[in-house]
């Protein structure tokens, strides 16, 4: 809210000193717009000096605080209440296919490796891209994604938007019994084992 605000600033001082410099020598006589014009483009040179600097500080502020961080802030309570309802079911439908023999637990830290993924910047920024980012889930490959979660998994899902991590900001996680590249995940930061997933940054 704040970020809004502060371009609505900018623009409306922006607008101001345009107005000033288009209209005020046509509405003002002409001897007085000259014997002041002077003084007329110095103001206005500093205003839009000034303006140019706020824009600039504004911006940079504004891609510093939107640029994703590489820890991830899951307290963000804004993020966590921004998803549809569509965006649970596609975790739901990726917690069941990838965790159904796994424990609630395992389950849970399946979506958290995903919401994780959500607020990383090596990865896209919704639960749908995340998901179906090709070449990152086998049950997307192969069709699996499209069984019917049930109740456990949409529990689970709900629970790690709600900010329930096990996976402990994991992006990453796999099966070392039936991973087909185990040499990229050994090169990995493991964090913690759940079940039968080992999940890493």
């Amino acid at each position: 809210m704040q970020k809004i605000s502060f371009k609505k600033i900018i623009i409306g001082l922006s607008f101001i000193l345009i107005i000033n410099s288009i209209f005020i020598p046509i509405l003002y006589p002409v001897n007085r717009a000259r014997a002041s014009s002077s003084i007329d483009k110095e103001d206005l040179y500093t205003g839009l000096g000034l303006v140019f600097l706020l824009v600039a500080f504004g911006s940079s502020r504004s891609r510093n605080s939107s640029s994703p961080e590489i820890n991830i802030n899951r307290d963000d309570i804004e993020k966590r209440g921004s998803f549809s309802a569509e965006d649970v079911q596609i975790l739901a439908s990726i917690i069941h296919a990838e965790a159904r023999g796994e424990s609630y637990k395992g389950k849970v830290a399946v979506g958290g490796v995903v919401l994780n993924r959500v607020y990383h910047p090596s990865f896209p920024n919704t639960i749908k891209d995340v998901v179906y980012q090709s070449g990152q889930f086998t049950p997307v490959e192969n069709g699996m994604i499209n069984i019917t979660p049930n109740n456990e998994s949409i529990q689970a899902a709900y629970e790690a938007i709600d900010g329930n991590d096990p996976s402990q900001g994991s992006i990453y996680f796999y099966n070392p019994d039936k991973s087909v590249n185990p040499g990229f995940f050994a090169r990995r930061e493991k964090v913690v084992r759940i079940g039968n997933h080992v999940f890493l940054k």
